[in-house]
């Protein structure tokens, strides 16, 4: 009898796992359709012959980001918006860099923990996003703007 429960308990709950990642993987179709569709115009509109990485923002439009290689081999980041237009491109170099927006945060704040730090676009303007909590476990959104690194917005809650 035993055997029975533990047989149905185990069959039970890998129906509930199937059913899970089916759910996760219907939610997230249209998004990964999105991601491969501004994938494939930058490639084309941009000239991209390799694509390293590509992410999305949604502040109050939604984006998504794709950095990658061009012919030229330069490397390259475009700003594809919800009609699937590059709003905005730029080679890496002619931006600032990852480490010198962390070290603006931590010059000019004090993170508790930094929980990303990602391309993002607000009013036409590229921007970093840096995701941090502060030594008063509030949630900070700093925005620093891409071409130049000076600040652009902050938001607390």
């Amino acid at each position: 009898m035993k055997k029975w429960i533990i047989l149905s308990i185990a069959l039970v709950a890998i129906i509930i796992l199937w059913q899970a990642i089916s759910i996760y993987q219907t939610a997230m179709s249209p998004v990964k359709d999105e991601m491969e569709r501004a994938t494939e115009i930058a490639k084309q509109d941009a000239g991209l012959i390799t694509v390293e990485e590509a992410s999305t923002y949604n502040g109050t439009q939604s984006y998504i980001i794709v950095q990658g290689i061009n012919g030229e081999n330069e490397k390259m980041v475009a700003w594809v918006n919800e009609e699937n237009e590059i709003v905005h491109l730029t080679k890496a170099e002619d931006g600032v860099p990852k480490e010198d927006v962390l070290k603006y945060l931590q010059t000019d704040r004090e993170p508790k923990e930094i929980i990303s730090i990602t391309l993002a676009m607000e009013k036409n303007t590229p921007l970093w996003e840096i995701k941090f909590k502060d030594n008063n476990d509030q949630y900070n959104l700093h925005y620093i703007k891409y071409d130049n690194g000076e600040y652009f917005q902050r938001i607390i809650f």
